[in-house]
């Protein structure tokens, strides 16, 4: 089974509505992703729009959880502040040579077939899993990755990834507490705001800290 990420970034419809959201926005999001995928060349990435797609065969597991770690780090410091679901399942990506060498030559189209059951439970989690840039995860994800490192899983009625340094975790806690002295008492903002910080509070108090991921690449 592969392990399956779907992120997206949290707030973008409200931001596009209210001319908050632009292309250099959608630049750095994507940059990162790509940079995670030349750093990581076995796994699988694709992105649509405001959303990512990542996934890894099953004796990838850490490199998964280090390309995810690097993604978020990067996203958090440039303030883009992304939501996602982890499942482990079936996610097929067709390829079809035939027909990617005839199309690869059209400058206006971009694709990618993807499909399978762990990619539509990933996007569910994500979806239904109460506010926060927050990515949870399944159970069976869950366990797979706590495997990996007991500290990349955050327990909960929905277990939920860490993937921060006590550093990060700790800039991150500050800057939200600053975050919401300047925003509305009321709103979907305020709420995912809310949990964000709730969350970083709990990885700080349970000492969820993964290596500094620029640290190991520096090693």
């Amino acid at each position: 089974m592969a392990l399956v990420g779907f992120f997206d970034i949290l707030g973008t419809k409200d931001a596009v509505i209210n001319d908050q959201f632009g292309d250099l926005v959608a630049l750095d999001f994507v940059g990162h992703v790509g940079l995670a995928a030349k750093h990581f060349p076995s796994l699988r990435f694709a992105v649509f729009s405001d959303s990512v797609i990542v996934s890894a065969n099953e004796e990838e597991d850490l490199l998964f959880l280090q390309a995810v770690q690097y993604m978020y780090g990067q996203w958090y410091a440039d303030f883009i502040f992304v939501r996602g679901g982890i499942a482990d399942g079936e996610i097929r990506w067709v390829d079809y040579k035939p027909a990617d060498e005839l199309f690869n030559a059209c400058s206006n189209l971009m694709y990618a077939r993807i499909y399978g059951k762990g990619l539509v439970i990933a996007n569910e989690i994500e979806q239904r899993s109460g506010s926060g840039a927050i990515t949870f995860l399944t159970e069976s994800a869950a366990n797979r990755l706590s495997a990996i490192n007991p500290n990349s899983v955050l327990p909960g009625t929905t277990p939920m990834l860490c993937w921060a340094s006590e550093r990060e975790a700790s800039m991150l806690v500050g800057y939200l507490k600053i975050h919401l002295e300047h925003m509305p008492n009321n709103g979907p903002g305020r709420r995912h705001a809310l949990a964000t910080l709730y969350y970083w509070e709990q990885v700080l108090s349970q000492k969820k800290f993964l290596p500094d991921f620029n640290q190991l690449q520096s090693g």
